[in-house]
């Protein structure tokens, strides 16, 4: 149950270890492909990789399934994993009727400020990765569940509290196994460009290598025909929030770092290295806020219920996290008490969450009533109700099919908290093609620049559906590491 505690502490005292970010604030980025000052070591690859998580390993196993040789992923941490090692790891993957399902969805909850092609290809090819990733040793769960904030049952996981670890943990295992390497406290810090002829006959700068800081040691470039970005997204840089969506708090925490006292490690320097060599950005004010750092103890819908400080039901669980935080923020106080039973696979936050008084429990339903200060008729009703519905299959109060995953609410001890919201995602970012190509301010791809995941944007417009994310990473970690592949083994480089 405390491995997720761990495992936290490790990726945060592996942060506080590494080099940090590029300390540019929006728009003050320079490209830097003029001569570093001496001394700098030389290396070469086929493909470097900024960043080890979901998306960069996927890319560079995939990369090396291609054929390529040489793959080398820079992680600026002491360990691999970014956001993933920390992710319950609900993972979208649909089938059948259910991919058109999924990309009405998307584009629903995209507001159409998402690209309609890369929604077409998430959705097409989740599928493919799901069972690719069980090829190379993660052990799904077969039956689906609807993850929070998706209107779907297409969700599937490990099962364990912690299954963003365990997916690192295979791909690791088989990009090594395939001869990647991984070059940790090491920040990617700028691209080098060189003429080269593109496709069209016209003459366009084409990648070229890469510049790189070490925690110890001389500034480093690694000449390579390809590079794909997957260095997250901008969740803890507080400029760039601020510049990109003013209206949120300054000091409104992220899920990676709640309390303020660690450091969260995605800081958006991928996002700023690629818009200092021209490439556009999309969808940058779309910074996801959700309720995830308070009270609740499960990743499902049907788990637990969200009562307002009247002890009452307003909105569903099941809502997307926009809706969601439009909800709270009209109740009396704004306030959100997550209320679940000792039934309820639980994370693997819950004795972390007790011990720090964020979560705590009553034995009966009255003794809940007086630690929420409702009325214990008012709460008994409202949790009546829910076991009704759940037994029922419909949601009397919200006028729709309960999740088939729904629990009845009736076990004691009986575990609350209030919830709290913080900074999760960023839907913005680097703007690429269906193929991950990186493109300019013009549309056209930049020759040998590739990007995948949190760093990029187009993918879910305004607001992300849950369980997508991780998704994200595995589909475009998948494509770019494929399409970066085709590029070195094209490329006359002589070796």
């Amino acid at each position: 149950m405390l491995r997720r505690t761990l495992l936290s502490s490790l990726l945060q005292t592996a942060l506080l270890g590494a080099a940090g970010g590029f300390g540019f604030a929006p728009g003050e980025a320079k490209a830097r492909n003029d001569a570093r000052p001496a001394p700098v070591e030389e290396d070469e690859a086929d493909l470097v990789i900024v960043g080890s998580g979901a998306a960069g390993l996927s890319a560079g196993l995939a990369a090396l399934e291609a054929g390529v040789r040489k793959v080398v992923i820079l992680e600026k941490a002491a360990i691999a994993g970014g956001h993933t090692m920390l992710a319950s790891g609900s993972v979208t993957a649909v089938f059948g009727a259910d991919v058109d399902k999924l990309i009405d969805a998307m584009l629903k909850a995209g507001a159409g400020e998402n690209n309609p092609a890369l929604v077409e290809t998430l959705a097409r090819q989740s599928g493919a990765a799901f069972e690719w990733l069980a090829e190379h040793g993660v052990n799904w769960v077969k039956t689906p569940y609807r993850a929070v904030g998706s209107p779907g049952a297409w969700s599937y996981s490990t099962g364990s509290a912690q299954a963003g670890y365990d997916y690192v943990q295979c791909l690791n295992r088989a990009y090594h196994r395939l001869g990647g390497r991984i070059l940790y406290r090491t920040s990617a810090s700028s691209l080098l460009f060189a003429p080269a002829e593109s496709a069209d006959g016209h003459a366009r700068s084409a990648v070229a290598g890469i510049f790189a800081e070490r925690q110890a040691g001389p500034m480093l470039l690694i000449r390579t025909p390809a590079v794909i970005i997957a260095a997250g997204g901008f969740t803890a840089n507080r400029a760039m929030i601020a510049a990109f969506r003013p209206d949120i708090d300054p000091q409104t925490p992220t899920t990676a770092n709640p309390r303020g006292e660690l450091l969260d490690g995605s800081t958006g320097d991928g996002i700023l290295m690629a818009q200092a060599a021209g490439a556009k950005l999309a969808d940058m004010s779309a910074v996801e806020v959700v309720p995830f750092t308070g009270g609740r103890l499960t990743d499902f819908v049907g788990g637990d219920v969200w009562l307002n400080a009247e002890g009452r039901r307003f909105v569903s669980e099941g809502e997307t996290f926009d809706v969601i935080r439009s909800a709270v923020e009209a109740q009396p106080e704004g306030r959100l008490w997550v209320v679940s039973d000792v039934k309820s696979n639980k994370g693997a936050t819950l004795p972390v969450k007790l011990m720090s008084g964020t979560v705590a429990s009553a034995e009966s339903l009255e003794a809940l009533a007086k630690a929420l200060q409702v009325p214990f008729t008012t709460l008994r009703a409202s949790i009546d109700r829910w076991n009704q519905s759940v037994k029922r299959g419909w949601d009397q109060d919200f006028n729709r099919p309960m999740p088939a995953q729904a629990q009845t609410i009736d076990t004691p001890p009986f575990y609350y908290g209030e919830e709290r919201f913080s900074i999760h995602y960023t839907s913005g970012g680097i703007a690429i093609s269906p193929k991950a190509q990186v493109l300019d301010r013009d549309d056209h791809p930049i020759p040998g620049l590739y990007a995948a995941g949190e760093t990029t944007g187009g993918v879910h417009g305004r607001t992300r559906l849950g369980g997508c994310a991780l998704t994200d990473c595995f589909v475009f970690g998948r494509i770019a590491g494929t399409q970066a592949a085709l590029r070195s083994q094209k490329s006359l480089r002589p070796r």
